[in-house]
């Protein structure tokens, strides 16, 4: 299929969170995209600890708004908590803060420190992006939740909730939530050939469609696959394409728990991260912990018509998304990671969120790459 067919057929697949319905139907869609190619591809079962979210909304006056708990974080009973409201980090009750859901990543940003103090008895946190829409935070510490309740809102509400803590007003929050075990599957697929092999990494899950946040890495993971399969190659391609990114990297966690190798002693981890080929954003962060091999990236990518001057190439610093395993890891990794507008929103679908020539420039750099390392 062409890119815009592919991003149709992506997109159609609606919500993929981890362990959902969609999540379930696209990973069988891929392993059989992943099959066309040449390769021999399975699924790779994940179970892990699910947070089904509940009642969750906060209300003041005559007014009562809903959100979402984050799902590493603790919980309320249906009574919720009551008090004050007023900015993070001071004596309210209930602090406020809005940001954008990239910020929480930061090292040592305010709302993270905010929840390790546990100064206030709940936070409600409103996520600004383009649509200002429900954009939920990542739950890096799914597995070990912390903190006081969280309640996150669109970032419309902002205004709202920023009259709130000004004033100081009374209001109740209500986070519940319930955790349960549950499953979901890494797509592996692989073509035979010496070792070490070369790695094709992408994450394939995410909160909401996601189609510009996750659909142009697996445009390019399968390009990739489909480009070394047809050509010489000296060497193995493991491609994998791993579930609960969203969720602390679960997928990847586990591969590479089970292979440290993989991480390790691979040729060569390309990482195909977030927002490639998104929309109204075309900065591209092409980040390596190889002298020369950024750079040479960047070349590849502009011969296959991609904007240069949007391209900001980096040798080392701190790997993000995936990569940043395999670095912890000890391995040698390839990064791209581009911007969106949309980020983590609901509105980030197929056509609007798309840059259709500069995803398939992507995709095409990238299956180039690849040919030069396997």
């Amino acid at each position: 299929m062409n890119a815009g067919e592919f991003f149709a057929a992506y997109d159609s697949f609606g919500e993929r969170r981890t362990g959902g319905p969609g999540d379930v139907a696209a990973a069988g869609w891929l392993r059989g995209c992943a099959e066309a190619t040449g390769a021999t591809a399975r699924l790779v079962p994940v179970s892990f600890e699910r947070f089904a979210p509940g009642e969750a909304w906060l209300s003041s006056g005559d007014r009562r708004i809903e959100g979402l708990p984050l799902f590493d974080g603790g919980t309320t009973d249906a009574g919720g908590v009551v008090g004050s409201v007023g900015p993070l980090g001071s004596g309210a009750d209930i602090g406020f803060i809005e940001m954008e859901p990239r910020a929480a990543s930061l090292p040592n940003n305010a709302f993270a420190l905010a929840r390790r103090e546990s100064r206030h008895a709940a936070i409600v946190v409103a996520l600004r992006t383009r649509s200002d829409s429900l954009a939920p935070l990542n739950a890096h510490d799914l597995s070990e939740p912390f903190g006081p309740p969280v309640l996150q809102v669109a970032g419309r509400e902002a205004r709202w909730l920023q009259d709130l803590a000004t004033s100081g007003a009374q209001a109740r929050l209500v986070a519940q939530g319930h955790r349960s075990t549950a499953s979901s599957a890494n797509v592996r697929a692989e073509l035979t050939g010496k070792g070490p092999p070369l790695l094709l990494l992408t994450p394939r899950t995410s909160w909401w469609t996601s189609t510009a946040e996750r659909g142009g890495g697996i445009l390019a993971w399968l390009s990739a696959l489909e480009a070394l399969a047809r050509a010489p190659r000296r060497r193995a391609v493991v491609a994998l394409a791993t579930c609960g990114h969203e969720l602390g990297h679960i997928g990847a966690h586990r591969a590479f728990a089970a292979e440290p190798a993989l991480a390790r002693e691979s040729a060569l981890v390309l990482h195909l991260g977030a927002n490639l080929g998104c929309a109204e954003a075309s900065r591209l962060v092409v980040r390596s912990n190889l002298e020369g091999l950024a750079d040479r990236m960047a070349e590849v990518l502009a011969a296959a018509s991609h904007p240069r001057g949007s391209i900001e190439a980096l040798t080392g610093g701190k790997a993000n998304g995936e990569a940043h395993e395999i670095e912890a890891r000890g391995g040698r990794y390839l990064s791209l990671i581009g911007d969106n507008p949309w980020f983590h929103a609901p509105e980030d679908r197929w056509p609007d969120s798309i840059d259709l020539p500069r995803a398939t420039a992507i995709a095409e750099a990238v299956a180039a790459m690849a040919r030069e390392w396997g």
